[in-house]
């Protein structure tokens, strides 16, 4: 069950006339459940499964249809940490303090938590970079975000999430949440290659830090 969903409907699973991407065995499986998220309306949780492999894929698609949007909210406090996020696989997540940028690409996975929950996604995935760095500089810069991010989770030090979704079906869920439309230019710079994480050497920290 996903974090944030309020009234949940039952499991549905089909077979589809499709192979999996991944070993091309047939047929693909896919489960869907109704969500009613608080707060955002009615969406449709769903999951790919391949049998053979054992490839999954899920995303979560919103009923409403959706403008360009960018939503950010500041983290000032340890309770903000708690804030539900919304993340489809079209939505671009940053952490700037951090120099943490999350894009999405063809195997992206959509998911519903908080804002601690974002930042252990990116500290298992930058830590991941940084064991397997090819020079020192981007070792060191791995390492670096890592204590960032962890000083982050512990509620040490203040920052910015930001949620860029050219399709406008990710939010977060806070009273204190600053939503705008993405201009045409922010929409056409937005990555859709391959999913990546970026780790950028020199992460500013922010005002109020430790």
């Amino acid at each position: 069950m996903p974090d944030g969903a309020g009234d949940l409907s039952p499991i549905n699973e089909i077979a589809l006339d499709a192979s999996c991407p991944m070993c091309g065995e047939a047929p693909l499986r896919m489960r869907s459940m109704a969500l009613d998220i608080p707060y955002f309306g009615d969406a449709l949780q769903t999951t790919l499964l391949c049998g053979a492999c054992g490839f999954r894929h899920g995303d979560v698609l919103l009923t409403r249809q959706g403008d360009p949007t960018r939503a950010s909210l500041k983290i000032r406090r340890p309770g903000d940490l708690n804030a539900r996020v919304v993340r489809s696989s079209s939505c671009t997540v940053r952490i700037p303090e951090a120099g943490a940028i999350m894009e999405p690409g063809p195997q992206s996975e959509s998911f519903i938590s908080n804002v601690e929950g974002v930042l252990r996604r990116f500290r298992d995935i930058i830590g991941f970079l940084a064991r397997n760095a090819d020079t020192r500089a981007r070792r060191a810069a791995a390492t670096k975000s890592i204590a960032t991010v962890e000083r982050m989770i512990e509620g040490r030090e203040r920052f910015t999430i930001v949620l860029e979704d050219p399709f406008g079906n990710s939010a977060i869920l806070h009273e204190d949440s600053e939503v705008r439309p993405l201009t045409a230019r922010e929409v056409r710079s937005l990555k859709t290659g391959v999913f990546t994480m970026k780790v950028r050497p020199g992460g500013r920290r922010s005002p109020g830090s430790p």
